[in-house]
């Protein structure tokens, strides 16, 4: 028997991020502290990672799990966690 998979969205209330889950693993932006660097005006670089859920417990309440986010975002991380893209309305 196969598990069926479902992806969930999330926007951080404080960031605008956009996180995304399935099962009990995230897929969240980590800031990148060692790529900001005078050079390039110290511009802030976010990275992925796929963490378990439970690292982020204690900050819940500032997710807002909703469908509604742009069909681009929502590629970009079903693209990670290997689902079909959807198609652009």
């Amino acid at each position: 028997m196969s598990r069926r998979r479902i992806i969930t969205y999330a926007l951080d209330s404080e960031t605008g991020m956009v996180i995304s889950r399935v099962g009990s693993e995230i897929y969240h932006p980590v800031l990148d502290f060692e790529g900001m660097t005078p050079e390039n005006n110290f511009h802030m670089g976010y990275s992925y990672m796929k963490i378990p859920v439970s690292h982020i417990a204690s900050c819940w309440y500032y997710y807002t799990w909703t469908r509604k986010i742009p069909t681009q975002i929502k590629n970009f991380h079903r693209k990670f966690w290997g689902f079909k893209s959807l198609k652009e309305k």
